[in-house]
């Protein structure tokens, strides 16, 4: 049978990000997944100066309360866009109903909070030490720059040398008990995931792209999980996701897409798909 994963994200009825990114990568990949929406959105919210928000706190509730019903479940959680701490707690509860069954699920946690040293809106105090508690109850977590500064308590950094940033990998390590991997991090002059797992700490570098698009993170994050939860090495799954995701944002640029449309995984559904039959045929 197939591994399957709920995807805990917002759903953006335009552009690409998050559930519309996760969704076709996943599947791609050979991962069966079942989304828990956590917000409905009009477009995604990175280069749309207007957009219709709603917050779906009591649905979630309503979806878990019947999959419990049914007895439901996963080989795997990734958790991404909580829009509240009330959500995080939320889902903080899910993971602990579901690491109580006899074969627990792998749990990814994408700490979703901000970017280039901005939060996503109004991010509270409150939401962000929720997020503490919450990556503590995974088995990876995968926030980029601004995100790991806000776990840590660190003020944000444009520039790493290789040291500081596998200092931050190894104390973010040490707070949540997760592998880690710390994405799109300039290092000395290259692009690097930063990386602390049972057999070390390291840097996974990867081609620097002079552009970026919505969603690239949710890709980097999915392709993680789908080679982790199929018992390749952390080190290879963060190499895989960081070409792959590299080679999504060239494919997206060379076919003229804006920015606000976010990265198009459609444009590497086929290397997706290739790589995992080659990965299990080695």
């Amino acid at each position: 049978m197939q591994k399957t994963c709920v995807a805990i994200h917002d759903l953006a009825s335009y552009a690409k990000s998050s559930l519309t990114v996760v969704l076709p990568a996943l599947e791609a990949l050979g991962v069966e997944v079942s989304p828990l929406p956590t917000a409905l959105l009009s477009s995604q919210s990175d280069g749309f100066d207007s957009y219709f928000f709603q917050p779906l706190t009591k649905e979630m509730r309503s979806i878990i309360a019947e999959w419990q019903k049914l007895d439901l479940a996963f080989d795997s959680i990734y958790a991404g866009f909580l829009g509240s701490a009330e959500q995080v707690s939320l889902i903080t509860e899910f993971i602990h109903f579901h690491r109580a069954k006899k074969n627990p699920p792998l749990v990814l946690v994408d700490p979703v909070m901000g970017d280039d040293g901005e939060l996503y809106g109004p991010m509270e105090k409150e939401h962000i030490d929720a997020m503490k508690k919450l990556v503590t109850e995974a088995d990876c977590i995968c926030p980029n720059v601004t995100e790991a500064a806000l776990l840590l308590g660190y003020p944000y950094r444009e520039r790493f040398d290789e040291q500081t940033i596998l200092r931050w990998t190894k104390e973010l390590a040490y707070q949540s008990k997760a592998n880690v991997a710390i994405t799109s991090v300039p290092v000395e002059g290259k692009m690097a995931v930063a990386c602390t797992e049972k057999d070390g700490s390291y840097l996974v570098y990867y081609d620097q792209i002079d552009t970026s698009y919505p969603g690239s993170g949710d890709l980097f994050a999915s392709i993680l999980l789908a080679y982790f939860l199929d018992k390749d090495s952390f080190r290879l799954s963060v190499t895989k996701a960081a070409q792959l995701t590299a080679l999504a944002i060239k494919k997206t640029q060379n076919l003229g897409y804006p920015y606000r449309h976010g990265v198009s995984v459609t444009s590497i559904t086929g290397e997706l798909a290739l790589n995992r039959i080659e990965s299990k045929q080695s």
